[in-house]
């Protein structure tokens, strides 16, 4: 073997050793979104880079810090998955009163016709889109029977073009499946809005839940406003990486609404849940006045042993993260991805900035 085939052979190794490392799981109410599939990446990537600025927006967060527990607890009632909670940012930020150009009106962005259906009043006196109560049950109820005709009439369990049809019918979407042959959204022909339309509502997701993950990327803090502000039109993002990150869900038909024209809803399958468990650790040296604009290494101390997959860290090794100032709080990416959540002692995501000091206790939320 010449010594320049060696070399071939060694590159080419390392090339395929570094694909299988950044592969990324990025999971819609369970369902995987393909992202080997370089288009679906390529195109969600620059959709989170589109949705920095707007979820950046102070009456957005204060909007989402009002509504968010509540908007939870319709969607559990409901039986309805929590990612659509994201579904109304992407619709209207959370603002119960906006109207579009096309009618839509509400915290739900609902159409006259849709929410008269569903039993709310609108005439020139009053119009209860505008009513947040109503207009989220009104809601729930629409997204469960667009679930339930897709889910009885093509035997498939799909949220994911649940969520499409709230934006462009159940009609359109019926049309779509018959006339492409496919149940798949992303191989569907669809108009430019409703073909976007689920990237945003995941690409909202990632950064609400994962904001951490997503910072080294972009190589600044994309959630600080000064830096946001200069960085966000530079070129090179399409260089992104989607890290190391995985997280396992279930993809199983698992528990949907049914029976809504007795206005019940039932649980129909419970499937099993992910395994989580908890690893405690201190903060390793002292971390003040940290710049909000980009990423500063923190030390942690393992009191016990933290296993993600494969990966074993013995209690009392050192192990180092990035914290991304993010709301007031020290956010942590560990480099695990999605496995490894850090928490505070109270269990809030991240570290308030005046408890990250030395040999202050945080909790690390592992996910397998």
């Amino acid at each position: 073997m010449t010594w320049k085939f060696r070399y071939i052979v060694i590159l080419f190794t390392i090339m395929c050793t570094r694909l299988t490392v950044v592969a990324h799981d990025i999971y819609f109410c369970g369902e995987k979104i393909p992202l080997d599939d370089d288009f679906v990446k390529n195109k969600l990537m620059m959709t989170i880079k589109r949705q920095i600025s707007y979820i950046n927006v102070a009456s957005i967060k204060a909007n989402v810090q009002k509504y968010m527990p509540y908007v939870e607890k319709y969607l559990s009632d409901a039986n309805i998955p929590q990612d659509f909670k994201y579904l109304a940012i992407v619709e209207s930020g959370f603002n119960v009163d906006i109207s579009s150009p096309v009618g839509a009106r509400g915290f739900w962005q609902l159409m006259k016709g849709t929410a008269r259906e569903w039993g709310l009043v609108i005439n020139d006196l009053v119009d209860e889109r505008t009513d947040f109560d109503k207009s989220t049950v009104a809601a729930c109820k629409e997204i469960a029977r667009n679930y339930l005709y897709i889910h009885n009439h093509f035997k498939i369990s799909s949220w994911v073009l649940t969520a499409a049809a709230y934006n462009v019918g159940i009609g359109r979407v019926k049309s779509a499946i018959e006339k492409q042959e496919t149940k798949n959204y992303f191989q569907m022909n669809l108009n430019p809005e409703t073909a976007a339309y689920v990237y945003k509502i995941i690409a909202v997701k990632e950064l609400f839940e994962f904001p951490e993950l997503y910072m080294n990327n972009f190589g600044y803090n994309i959630f600080n406003t000064a830096s946001s502000q200069k960085q966000v039109g530079r070129s090179g993002i399409g260089v992104l990486t989607l890290g190391s990150m995985k997280v396992n869900v279930n993809e199983g038909d698992g528990a949907h609404p049914q029976d809504l024209s007795r206005g019940k809803i039932k649980k129909v399958i419970d499937h099993g849940r992910e395994e989580v468990s908890y690893v405690y650790a201190k903060i390793k040296g002292k971390y003040k006045n940290l710049e909000p604009g980009k990423g500063t290494s923190v030390n942690f101390t393992l009191e016990t042993a933290l296993q993600v997959k494969n990966n074993y860290t013995a209690a009392g090794q050192v192990i180092q993260g990035t914290a991304w100032v993010i709301d007031g709080r020290a956010m942590i990416d560990l480099g695990y991805g999605h496995a490894v959540v850090v928490l505070d002692e109270k269990s809030e995501k991240g570290i308030p900035l005046n408890q990250l000091k030395n040999k202050e206790t945080v909790i690390l939320k592992v996910i397998q």
